[in-house]
């Protein structure tokens, strides 16, 4: 009981008092002009300015007040087109340099102005905008509290959903494991909102393991129209329906999907009609970013060859371009496709494996299929042409839970390493990988590796492994 309670301590500490510390916006510009005139600010102004990171989340605000007609920050307010253009002339971020405008009317995602994000994630950003009367400064601590709120929810049913189906090694402390983790990876974890993307597919993947088709439809249709990649993991749903040979269920759960991110998605088709697709053709056209396996490489080619690679901020991120930039965003595609392929045929070969046992074991079954999603996701992220820190959030739950359950301690000292890497290229080394230095380069590529490392790892376990020994017994308790 003190284990847990230290556990729930630890979670509470990162997620909600760390993690929400950061600055008003005055008060961080404040700390900036200080760091800019060599005057160091003290080590709390500098700890709550660096966990500030509220870009993202004041683009959110933005999205939110426009929509309702309420004032809005004009720089992330624009038409695609408006958009091309600032990147066709590669105009600086310098969002606070733009006013705030108050609009006549409400104006329409997706039709009055491009909203970068599926029509779900309206969802996620209004509730904290109607409480937030309008300022900017309580959006933020209101968001990010929210976010926390549906991280702890994704792990504790993870906790929950693993032990359900036999994960005998998921210790008590599983929450101090999940704490240190989402310290690691950084302020990303609760200052975007792929935590609700996260527990998306943590309802999703539950379900599926107790047998709730239904419920497993609904969960990776709301994933699918917060996000769209979760789509990724419906083919891990259908392999496990039928190796079960449930057809009745597998098509209650895809109509349940289809049904719920169609009705999600009907308000804007209604109001926005084609202007909607403008999003899928913004992602379309992004070129290899930065923190991709492909950015890195070419970063490294550019030690050799400078004038071959080229550094462009559009799309909201930093991305590699030049003579490479067709062939590394080619050769992205064609190893994501591979990569997922890959994934599919071992989930369908273990799935296949858990049949020789008498009876076959439904546990192992949901085991594996937890175990396939997210090494699903691990694959997409490390071989795909954009890999922001904050989609490692997806999987970050799942990860944990999973990597405590395991004989063996590399699963979670590769997930703790790749989540600490993460956060020292981004932000901490973030302007040094901008100028394409080797070395920060070269960290992207051990990140990306150990992601697929990891990957390969919970792909390479037995399909119906006993519990055994575990941990060491002061590392599960």
């Amino acid at each position: 009981m003190r284990r847990t309670k230290l556990s729930w301590l630890l979670w509470v500490a990162v997620a909600f008092v760390i993690y929400g510390a950061g600055l008003p916006r005055e008060r961080y510009r404040d700390v900036e002009r200080s760091f800019n005139a060599g005057r160091w600010p003290g080590l709390v102004g500098a700890v709550r300015a660096y966990v500030t990171n509220d870009g993202d989340v004041r683009r959110y605000f933005a999205y939110a007040q426009a929509s309702r007609g309420r004032p809005y920050q004009s720089y992330f307010i624009r038409s695609a087109d408006a958009w091309r253009q600032a990147f066709a002339a590669h105009e600086a971020y310098r969002p606070d340099e733009w006013p705030t405008i108050t609009p006549v009317r409400p104006l329409c995602p997706y039709r009055d102005y491009l909203v970068e994000y599926p029509p779900g994630f309206f969802a996620v950003a209004l509730p904290p905008a109607w409480l937030a009367h309008d300022d900017p400064d309580r959006y933020v601590k209101l968001f990010e509290g929210f976010m926390a709120l549906l991280l702890t929810g994704a792990f504790v049913l993870v906790v929950t959903t693993l032990r359900r189906v036999g994960a005998g090694r998921v210790p008590r402390s599983a929450l101090a494991w999940a704490a240190l983790a989402t310290f690691l990876l950084g302020v990303v974890a609760t200052h975007r909102y792929d935590a609700a993307v996260a527990l998306a597919l943590v309802v999703a993947l539950s379900a599926l393991a107790a047998d709730r088709p239904l419920g497993a439809g609904v969960a990776l249709g709301i994933a699918i129209a917060l996000k769209g990649t979760p789509a990724l993991a419906f083919p891990v749903v259908a392999l496990h329906a039928l190796r079960e040979r449930r057809h009745r269920e597998l098509a209650t759960a895809t109509l349940a999907m289809l049904a719920t991110t169609a009705l999600i998605f009907l308000p804007a088709v209604a109001s926005a009609g084609g202007r909607l697709f403008e999003t899928l053709r913004y992602h379309a056209a992004r070129p290899v970013q930065i923190e991709s396996t492909w950015g890195a490489a070419l970063g490294l080619v550019h030690a050799f060859a400078p004038a071959w690679v080229t550094v462009e901020k559009t799309f909201g991120s930093t991305n590699v371009a030049g003579r490479l930039g067709p062939l590394a965003n080619q050769l992205s595609t064609l190893a994501t496709l591979a990569g997922l392929l890959a994934v599919y045929i071992f989930t369908w070969r273990r799935l296949a494996a858990v049949d020789g046992d008498d009876p076959p074991d439904r546990d192992a079954r949901a085991r594996i299929a937890l175990e396939s999603a997210a090494a699903t996701f691990a694959v997409f992220i490390a071989l795909g042409k954009v890999c922001s820190p904050q989609y490692l959030v997806w999987l970050l739950p799942l990860g944990v839970g999973l990597s405590l359950d395991d004989r063996r301690r590399s699963p979670l000292i590769l997930l703790l390493a790749l989540s600490g890497l993460t956060q020292l290229v981004y932000p901490v080394l973030y302007g040094r990988l901008e100028s394409l230095r080797p070395g920060v380069c070269a960290l992207v590529l051990l990140r990306n590796g150990l992601l697929l490392a990891w990957a390969g790892m919970l792909l390479g376990r037995r399909a119906a492994s006993p519990p055994g020994p575990g941990l060491d017994a002061r590392l599960l308790n």
